[in-house]
């Protein structure tokens, strides 16, 4: 199977379940990372806005003793931006809500939380192919970078190429 191929039969999958039990399964998550020692340890936290049926974290952004930052597409790749509570997120040509422009801070990032379609259990991710993920990690490689999914997405192998960037671990729900 294809990269593609595996991309579109995971948001079919994904797609399919309940918002519901998205919500549910993300609380979950969430709750995992929150007794998470390398979040605990963390001082500045990399996040993502949830498109559709992706995971929600969210509700961590009520832990006021970590600076969050999100990731803004830009033309050389996705660059992050620290959050505050008076940002007003815009939504990108893709669809996917970011942070306004302003100074990008890429690097001092303790821990990144990283959206997947799937994991494989040598801790390859796929996402939706466009490579900005893997990109930024060859360049700006954080302390951690933890993927988060769903458990019902997880698979045995995912096809990848040597550009491919390996996470260093992942917690599902």
């Amino acid at each position: 199977m294809t990269k593609a191929e595996l991309r579109k039969e995971l948001i079919m999958q994904r797609s399919s379940v309940s918002m519901d039990e998205i919500n549910e399964r993300s609380k979950r998550i969430v709750d995992q990372i929150k007794k998470d020692k390398r979040y605990l340890d963390a001082k500045i936290v990399a996040l993502f806005y949830p498109m559709g049926h992706e995971v929600n974290l969210l509700s961590l952004l009520g832990d006021h003793s970590k600076t969050f930052r999100f990731p803004r597409v830009e033309k050389d790749g996705i660059h992050f931006y620290t959050y505050n509570k008076d940002i007003s997120f815009v939504r990108s040509s893709f669809g996917v809500m970011e942070p306004p422009q302003g100074i990008h801070e890429d690097d001092d990032i303790d821990l990144m939380l990283t959206p997947a379609l799937s994991i494989d259990s040598n801790l390859y991710r796929i996402g939706y192919g466009k490579g900005y993920y893997d990109q930024f990690l060859a360049n700006h490689r954080p302390k951690h970078v933890v993927g988060v999914i769903f458990s019902f997405l997880k698979r045995e192998m995912i096809p990848h190429d040597a550009y491919d960037q390996k996470i260093d671990d992942y917690i599902e729900g």
